[in-house]
């Protein structure tokens, strides 16, 4: 009995959940993502209300809070250390427009949390929990969503996880017997499937794709995968049967939260269009295209009561959005971009001039209209800054309010933590209304340019190598990473808030 207190419900609880972010969580993400579709979204200039389902240990909903002043956001999970440390980050940082609630899913109903949301949203959660806790969070979706509200629901999806549910089962059987911590014992359950692969056992011959990801050897991110694989409950979910349970309570789907998913002639491959366009309703060309492309996880956008905007009035939405280059961003050239149906080139003509621009620093999409070498591709910039936003060049800006010092603070935290080996790998970016990922090493470079800004070159390399070594890291920072930190990531972080 005691060797079942690691789970609640049939989820693993014994073990906190990694400091993970999902760059398609950001409200700025989204909205951008459904206009680009041409679909109305909340408006985010004005005050909006958020919620994460199944938080973890509340990071996300952290640097999203920090980043969007005008947002108020409600971050819920069941395990009181993901809480704890949620609020504690919150106090610290002065974070007034996040709250943490402690709650299972089947106890949202009784909470008090508020009016009605723009955003729910939720990451994995939906295909690791029983059946009746995903009713539940159904349930709280249909009551507390507002009409125009926006559910993101990422989950596990078929066929690409079909053929993995058996080794799944016997993981997890082979989890509960096993002792140690939950990432021992998954050492143990992937030890014990090697051991029938070599065995030759038919699963392994007949789904090759299995043996290949245990020949692959074991993951770097156990702590993850525990969450993931050590669930009585997982399942992946056939889209139409996730589309159908969403219409039932009143949400329409709206598209990917992924932008190359929603752009057919570069996600499915070219001989299956045709079949793909013969297809009458929403829930069988998603679910081929599921086929086309072997999808393993699905990241959906589903609104209540969304609508299609009109050909104008898509057009000016379009025309008011605002981009900005990422860090280490090419600046000039043609694109491959690494798809799931292959290797697919960017044009020279379209993306060479919009990387250019978007170097010089944010720009509207207006104004990017405007550019000579642009404006006779307007037709297909829309899909470009969708394809530059997929590959983590580019993201669009908040419309909303900006609180630099309130995400530089949380920022510094941040740093902090990570130096004394907390797994923090982002930072608050406020002009984005969201968040970039860094390295160990720019995230010292970070603690030291937050409160000397002014440094620069071989002195701010070798007091953040100080800092990095006092904690214990053994790592180095040579000539060659710290030019390419300075000319081309700094100046970015600089533009969009990160640092001073």
């Amino acid at each position: 009995m005691q060797r079942m207190s690691l789970w609640h419900d049939g989820y693993l609880a014994d073990a906190p959940y990694p400091h993970l972010v999902q760059p398609e969580l950001a409200p700025s993400w989204m909205v951008a993502t459904l206009t680009a579709l041409g679909r109305s979204a909340p408006d985010l200039s004005r005050g909006f209300r958020y919620c994460e389902l199944g938080c973890g240990q509340g990071l996300g909903s952290l640097l999203l809070a920090a980043a969007n002043p005008a947002g108020e956001f409600v971050a819920v999970d069941f395990n009181p250390r993901h809480i704890a440390h949620g609020r504690d980050l919150a106090t610290r940082a002065g974070l007034g427009n996040l709250r943490f609630v402690e709650a299972a899913f089947d106890g949202l109903a009784g909470q008090d949390l508020g009016e009605g949301f723009d955003f729910i949203v939720l990451h994995g959660v939906y295909s690791w929990v029983s059946p009746a806790n995903r009713a539940a969070i159904r349930s709280f979706i249909q009551q507390r969503l507002r009409p125009g509200g926006v559910a993101y629901l990422g989950y596990m999806t078929e066929p690409g996880l079909s053929a993995f549910r058996a080794a799944q089962r016997f993981i997890w059987q082979h989890a509960r017997q096993a002792p140690g911590t939950p990432t021992q014992r998954l050492r143990s359950a992937f030890a014990a499937l090697r051991g029938w692969q070599a065995a030759g056992a038919g699963y392994f011959v007949e789904h090759p794709d299995v043996a290949r990801r245990l020949d692959a050897g074991e993951p770097e991110d156990l702590a993850q995968l525990a969450h993931e694989l050590l669930c009585e409950h997982w399942e992946p979910l056939p889209v139409a049967q996730v589309m159908g349970e969403f219409t039932a309570i009143g949400l329409d789907y709206a598209g990917s939260a992924v932008p190359l998913e929603n752009i057919d002639a570069l996600s499915v491959p070219g001989a299956c269009l045709p079949l793909l366009e013969a297809l009458q309703t929403p829930e069988a060309r998603e679910t081929a295209k599921d086929l086309a492309r072997n999808q393993s996880q699905r990241r959906d956008l589903y609104q209540r009561t969304g609508q299609a905007l009109a050909p104008a009035a898509h057009r000016q939405a379009l025309l008011e959005g605002c981009w900005a280059a990422l860090p280490g961003a090419p600046t000039r050239g043609g694109l491959c971009f690494d798809t799931r149906i292959g290797p697919v080139e960017g044009e020279a003509s379209l993306f060479s001039p919009l990387l250019q621009a978007l170097a010089e620093g944010p720009q509207g999409f207006a104004e990017l209209a405007r550019r000579p070498a642009l404006a006779p591709q307007l037709g297909q910039l829309n899909r470009a800054l969708q394809m530059l936003t997929w590959a983590g060049h580019a993201h669009p800006l908040t419309p909303g309010p900006v609180a630099v010092e309130t995400g530089q603070r949380l920022n510094r935290l941040l740093a902090e933590g990570a130096l004394a080996g907390v797994g923090y790998r982002h930072l608050v970016a406020p002009s984005l209304g969201a968040s970039i990922p860094v390295t160990a090493q720019q995230m010292a470079l970070a603690r030291v340019l937050l409160e000397m800004p002014g440094l620069r070159g071989g002195l701010l390399r070798e007091t953040g190598l100080a800092l990095l070594r006092r904690e214990g890291w053994q790592v180095q920072v040579d000539d060659a990473q710290l030019n390419q930190f300075e000319h081309a990531v700094l100046p970015v972080w600089r533009q969009l808030g990160v640092v001073p």
